[in-house]
C-alpha cells in the first residue's frame, strides 16, 4: 500500500505527533512506499497561520524548520531504505507539498528542488491561496477570497484557482497532483450562483460553468503529457465528503483525459489519520470510478523516482484491508 501526502508535527504547526511514530504507524499498518511531504516555506511573515504566529515564528523559521524536515527525511529514508534491513520496512520517498501561493512562491519552489537536489525525490503540486487568501482554511476566509475578487462570485474563484494551479503545474511539472479540487471544500451549497441563477450545491461544472471546466480539462491533459499522478485523497472524508478528492466528474474527467493515472493519498496530519479512510477510497475506485489500475511512485536501485502500475484486482487482494473489516 502507499501514500503519497503526509505531514508531521515536528515541522507543521496544525499537524501533530512526531515524523518517526508518523512512519511507524504506516510501517505497522502495513504501507510499502510512505512519501514525507512537509509543506514548503513560506516567503513573507503575512502568510503565517494563526498557530504559527502563536510560536512567535517569522517566516525565516519557517525556512530552517524545513531545512531541520529534509536533513531528518534524509536520515530516516537512509536508515529504513538500507539494502541491509534483515526484514521488510516502509520504502520512504521524501518530498515537499508546493504552495502555489503565488508566481513568487511557485518560482521559489524551483530554486528550492534545486538547493535540496538529489534529496527531494517527489512534489505533490498544491493551491490553498486565491488572491494571496487561504481558500481551505475556514468557510470565512473562502468568502473573503470570492469577495477579493473583482465580481465577488464563486465562478471567478474558481476560474483563478484553476489558473493558478495551471501555473503551479506548467512551471513544475509536480510529481503529484494534490487534491485537485481543493477549492470545492468549502463552497457555500446553499448559496445561488449569480451567473446561473442556480445554488451552487446544484452546479455542474461541465454544464453550467463551461469556463471552469475548459481549465479543468486543460489542466489535466497538461498533467498527462508530462507523466504527472493524480492523488484519491482521503482527507476529503475526514472533513464531510462522501468521496476523497476529487469529487466524481473530475475524477472521471482524470479517466476520460488524464489516462486515469491516480495515485492514494492519505494527507495524514496525526498519527490516528495514517491510513484513515483507506476502505473508503477503495470503494469509491473499484465500484465509482471502476479503476483497473493505480500508480505510486518508487525508488530504483539508482536512487531515482520512477512510477510504477499495479492492477486494482491484485492490490485488492492485499492483507492491507483486514485491518478495516
Amino acid at each position: 500500500m502507499h501514500s503519497h501526502h503526509s505531514h508531521s508535527g515536528d515541522y507543521v504547526s496544525h499537524a501533530t505527533d512526531n515524523l518517526e511514530s508518523i512512519i511507524d504507524k504506516a510501517e505497522s499498518m502495513g504501507f510499502t512506499h510512505y512519501c514525507l511531504t512537509e509543506h514548503m516555506p513560506r516567503l513573507h511573515d503575512k502568510f503565517l497561520y494563526p498557530e504559527e504566529i502563536e510560536k512567535n515564528y517569522t517566516s525565516k523559521d519557517l525556512e530552517s524548520n524545513f531545512d531541520r524536515y529534509v536533513q531528518h527525511a534524509v536520515s530516516i529514508q537512509q536508515e529504513k531504505n538500507s539494502k541491509n534491513q534483515s526484514s521488510p520496512t516502509t520504502k520512504i520517498i521524501v518530498g515537499l507539498e508546493v504552495e502555489g501561493l503565488n508566481s513568487e512562491h511557485i518560482d521559489y519552489t524551483s530554486k528550492l528542488l534545486e538547493k535540496y537536489h538529489p534529496h527531494i525525490n517527489m512534489t505533490v503540486g498544491s493551491v490553498h491561496y486565491v488572491n494571496e487568501i487561504p481558500i481551505d482554511f475556514s468557510p470565512d476566509l473562502w468568502i473573503e477570497a470570492r469577495d477579493s475578487l473583482p465580481d465577488k462570485t464563486s465562478r471567478s474563484l474558481f476560474l483563478q484557482y484553476f489558473e493558478l494551479q495551471y501555473e503551479v503545474l506548467s512551471k513544475l511539472k509536480p510529481t503529484v497532483v494534490g487534491h485537485f479540487d481543493l477549492i470545492r471544500l468549502f463552497e457555500p451549497s446553499n448559496e445561488v450562483d449569480p451567473t446561473t441563477g442556480k445554488l451552487m450545491k446544484d452546479i455542474s461544472l461541465e454544464q453550467d460553468w463551461p469556463d471552469v471546466w475548459e481549465l479543468v480539462v486543460r489542466n489535466i491533459k497538461f498533467v498527462e503529457s508530462y507523466g504527472g499522478l493524480f492523488e484519491l485523497n482521503s482527507a476529503a472524508i475526514r472533513k464531510g465528503w462522501s468521496s476523497p478528492y476529487p469529487k466524481q466528474d473530475v475524477s472521471e474527467a482524470i479517466v476520460e483525459f488524464g489516462g486515469g493515472r491516480f495515485c492514494l493519498s492519505d494527507d495524514s496530519h496525526s498519527i490516528a489519520q495514517v491510513g484513515l479512510n483507506y476502505h473508503k477510497v477503495w470503494e469509491y475506485i473499484k465500484f465509482v470510478l471502476k479503476l483497473t489500475s493505480i500508480y505510486h511512485l518508487d525508488i530504483n536501485e539508482n536512487g531515482e523516482t520512477i512510477v510504477a502500475k499495479v492492477s486494482v484486482s491484485e492490490l485488492d487482494k492485499s492483507p492491507f484491508w483486514k485491518q478495516y473489516i
